[in-house]
């Protein structure tokens, strides 16, 4: 008969061995894939606002403006529209800060608006050949991590990702 050698421990050593595997690989590794899935859904929706806004701040605009190469945002009443929109499309406040259920978790930057209606082709400032009237934007929203982000944002200090949405969106011309 063939003998069997029992070795003390052998085990619990292989139980605690995949436990840490679990803990340490496998979890952080489906994390990270799951966290990234969720910005990336957040920086949609952002996205989809923020291609929304674009448009009404471009119907937003006057005659007068819309004879103009290129309109800036400080220049003309459209920012305070722009804001207004920005705010409602996103859930904010007046100030740009975050109602308890929208996307943003701090306040929303607006980093760059302008409205390009003539002389083409132009290049927008993310350097984009635009060649047709189009809305270019450019903001930044501050999104709360979850999971092990956090953590790791927490060690550096910080609370948020900022993620920066630039869109350039193309206003339909009657031909």
């Amino acid at each position: 008969m063939k003998e069997q050698i029992r070795e003390k421990g052998s085990a619990v050593t292989q139980i605690i061995l995949m436990a840490a595997m679990l803990i340490f690989v496998i979890m952080p590794v489906f994390s990270a894939v799951i966290e990234k899935y969720i910005l990336m859904e957040k920086a949609r929706v952002i996205r989809d606002s923020l291609d929304m806004t674009n448009i009404s701040a471009y119907n937003a605009l006057s005659s007068a403006d819309l004879g103009k190469v290129g309109i800036g945002a400080e220049r003309s009443g459209v920012l305070e529209i722009y804001r207004q929109m920005l705010g409602t499309n996103l859930r904010l406040h007046d100030n740009l800060e975050p109602k308890p259920d929208s996307v943003a978790e701090g306040r929303v930057e607006v980093l760059s608006l302008e409205i390009y209606s003539s002389g083409f082709p132009a290049q927008c400032p993310e350097g984009v050949t635009l060649t047709r009237p189009t809305v270019h934007s450019s903001i930044c929203v501050p999104v709360r991590p979850s999971l092990y982000r956090s953590i790791i944002l927490k060690m550096l200090g910080r609370d948020y990702v900022d993620i920066i949405v630039h869109t350039d969106t193309e206003i339909p011309v009657n031909n």
